[in-house]
């Protein structure tokens, strides 16, 4: 019970920071066709063409033909970034968005789900954190 009433207040809060956010700080949508399956938090989507936007400082909506998904996100700045790319990082054969660059050194950084934690973690539990860098980038 505890539980659920925790992740209402949590999705309350996402909810209510795009609505008051969206008046003020709205980015126009950026899309990118991403070849493989992958994950953002929890959810699995398809390869497919995705809208990503983002409503006021910090939710990040994902959009697909069919699924998508709608996270928390941090600002990101970086002088060498001038490139617009999605990030993710691979484990294998499974992929996870974790940044998302819109060009002119700006960018979202997405929170590291539970799975990537399990992905890095060795046999002892100890966290190697090897992974692969891809990019996609932006249409």
């Amino acid at each position: 019970m505890r539980t659920q009433i925790l992740k209402g207040l949590a999705t309350a809060s996402v909810l209510g920071a795009m609505l008051v956010g969206s008046g003020t700080a709205q980015a126009a949508d950026v899309t990118a066709k991403v070849p493989f399956t992958f994950a953002v938090n929890k959810k699995v989507l398809p390869p497919g063409p995705y809208s990503i936007s983002s409503t006021g400082n910090t939710a990040l909506m994902i959009t697909g033909p069919t699924k998508g998904a709608l996270t928390v996100s941090q600002r990101l700045e970086s002088a060498g970034a001038d490139t617009p790319k999605l990030v993710f990082h691979r484990y294998g054969s499974e992929y996870i968005l974790r940044e998302v660059w819109t060009g002119g050194g700006v960018g979202r950084l997405l929170p590291e789900p539970r799975r990537e934690r399990e992905l890095a973690a060795t046999p002892n539990g100890s966290s190697t954190a090897t992974y692969e860098r891809v990019e996609i980038p932006l249409l």
